[in-house]
């Protein structure tokens, strides 16, 4: 947390930090989206956080999403430590940490372009329209990822106001004020859901592939026994127990 951002309102202050923590992870997200709301950048927009979008295989959760007159713009937060490495292509990333552990996670860049088709589907509108935005903790070091594109971008939290405003500054209004306000009012439907609607939401997280839809079946492999879509070959997600 620095102490300029803070002046500039890009960063939530001391008392805000203190009511609003619950937990790292759900702090993260309430810092991306106090610098989203806060009057930080301009033209007309809305924010929208904690949807549930449906899918092929349930729902979708996705952290934050900016409609703005210069495009549809969907966060996803991760709250890591340590180093970060990954490719564009791999099923997963790693993250060192300093005692020599090393964690591996799904691919940020993956998991962000299913939110993405599931929204594009919910607004019938292209996935090409929006931008996905990998917004990492500053408490980690992007060492090897990849470079960002027109489609991705990552960074850490405190630099993602700065790439935002690139992003807007090179392109021009294509939403009207009422479009942005239609696609808000439908998006509203797929927010404030009740806790069993949430708790059923991860329960099908534990049981559906998140890319096809299918069910996950246990398997074992030569490092142990792990989840495998039963889609295999066609669809070659799996995830550790």
């Amino acid at each position: 947390m620095g102490l300029l951002e803070i002046l500039k309102g890009e960063q939530p202050g001391l008392i805000r930090s203190l009511l609003n923590y619950k937990n790292i992870g759900q702090f993260g997200e309430y810092s991306t989206e106090f610098a989203l709301t806060n009057h930080n950048l301009e033209g007309n927009l809305f924010v929208l956080k904690n949807l549930y979008l449906p899918t092929m295989s349930g729902t979708t959760e996705i952290d934050l999403l900016m409609l703005h007159e210069k495009g549809i713009f969907v966060f996803e937060s991760k709250n890591y430590s340590g180093w970060i490495f990954g490719e564009a292509n791999q099923r997963y990333w790693t993250q060192s940490l300093e005692n020599g552990t090393k964690n591996q996670f799904y691919n940020p860049i993956l998991q962000n372009a299913s939110h993405i088709r599931a929204v594009a589907k919910f607004l019938d509108k292209p996935v090409y329209a929006f931008t996905s935005f990998i917004v990492f903790s500053e408490r980690c070091t992007l060492k090897k990822i990849p470079e960002d594109t027109g489609e991705t971008v990552i960074v850490r939290r405190p630099d993602m106001l700065k790439q935002l405003r690139i992003q807007l500054n090179v392109r021009s209004p294509i939403y009207s004020f009422e479009e942005l306000q239609q696609m808000a009012d439908k998006l509203r439907s797929c927010t404030g859901k009740s806790e069993e609607e949430k708790r059923r939401h991860v329960d099908n997280l534990k049981t559906k592939c998140p890319i096809c839809g299918s069910d996950l079946v246990l398997r074992r492999g030569k490092y142990g026994p792990f989840y495998g879509c039963s889609a295999y070959p066609k669809c070659g997600y799996t995830r550790k127990l």
